[in-house]
């Protein structure tokens, strides 16, 4: 898997993270299924981070790691994309 194919995927994870939270994808879906959903997410990102971090370039995708680590831990969130644009929603209030 080449570099580019690591970043396609993580576009791919936040895009889709954003899209379920912003129409609701799984609002109809009991807690503990939407929980399995979310670390399902965060666990695909942490494999990407990790693989990347390990077989391509190691500064970048290690602080990625630790940008997404860091967004779990403080705003919940599967990738640090999806921090940002929980970030700006917040800042800017609804639309």
């Amino acid at each position: 898997m080449k570099g580019i194919h690591l970043i396609i995927a993580v576009l791919a994870l936040s895009l889709f993270g954003i899209v379920a939270s912003e129409f609701g994808l799984f609002s109809g879906l009991s807690l503990e299924t939407q929980r399995v959903i979310g670390l399902t997410e965060v666990g695909a990102n942490m494999a990407i981070a990790i693989y990347g971090a390990v077989a391509f370039h190691r500064i970048a995708w290690s602080a990625y790691l630790v940008l997404s680590v860091a967004g779990f831990v403080l705003v919940s969130v599967s990738t640090p994309i999806v921090a940002l644009f929980l970030v700006s929603k917040v800042l800017h209030g609804p639309a």
